[in-house]
């Protein structure tokens, strides 16, 4: 957060094995001392490098789901660092797999980008810039990992939080709209194969269930209701204390 850098670790896979083992048969963790499961293998930086590290702070860091990019936002540069996951190892054992690589630094249209958030098919990114009081949308490129701005930006007091969900209008009518059958639709999102890229996945597994949707779209109702009854008492009150 406040050095503006990305940390990447490998895994020692056979000494976590070791030491689960060990556990299971009650063995003593002494043989373990100085032993570490992780490595540090990389070390990027999320702001360009003319920009002040001590002007900047980091907000959030995410994995998008395709598993291929990381996203880290800046507090300070205002800005979206996007970075590619190397899927395999360099011919000329320079790069190693899991390093990363830079796509580039994206203005986020506000100040203070506190968080952000993928939508349910991950090619949309939802931005909070909590100290411009706005929202901002970006479409996501799932070959390039590039971000566009959508022209769809909203006044929000200070977000601090992107939550994304299925909703629907509960009073409107507008579930006929609204189609929920996932075995027309799939589970899948397809990415676009890439140049000489054919150790990348094409294909992106949603673990969204029809039940699972419906279940959340029901919780989503709730809320909105709920949400309607605090604003209607608080119209209700706002009026009784006009009135006096």
């Amino acid at each position: 957060e406040l050095s503006s850098t990305v940390a990447v670790f490998s895994i020692d896979r056979e000494l976590l094995s070791e030491i689960a083992r060990a556990a299971k048969l009650k063995k003593p963790m002494d043989a373990f001392k100085g032993r570490s499961t992780l490595k540090l293998i990389q070390s990027i930086k999320t702001v360009p490098s003319a920009f002040p590290t001590k002007l900047n702070t980091c907000g959030r860091i995410c994995v998008h789901q395709s598993g291929r990019f990381v996203i880290v936002s800046n507090r300070g540069h205002e800005s979206l660092a996007i970075f590619r996951v190397k899927q395999s190892h360099g011919s000329s054992g320079k790069t190693r797999k899991g390093t990363l690589a830079q796509v580039g630094f994206f203005h986020t249209r506000g100040e203070t980008p506190r968080h952000f958030q993928f939508d349910h098919s991950g090619q949309f990114l939802i931005v909070a810039n909590q100290d411009s009081d706005t929202i901002a949308v970006f479409s996501f490129n799932l070959t390039s990992g590039e971000i566009k701005y959508s022209g769809n930006e909203y006044r929000v007091p200070s977000p601090n939080f992107i939550c994304s969900c299925p909703i629907s209008d509960r009073d409107g009518g507008d579930e006929d709209h609204l189609d929920l059958d996932l075995e027309k639709v799939g589970n899948r999102i397809h990415l676009p194969e890439e140049e000489n890229s054919s150790t990348i996945p094409t294909l992106v597994e949603i673990d969204h269930s029809k039940k699972a949707v419906e279940s959340e779209l029901e919780i989503a109702k709730k809320e909105i209701a709920e949400l309607k009854k605090q604003i209607s008492s608080m119209t209700v009150t706002t009026e009784s204390l006009t009135v006096n």
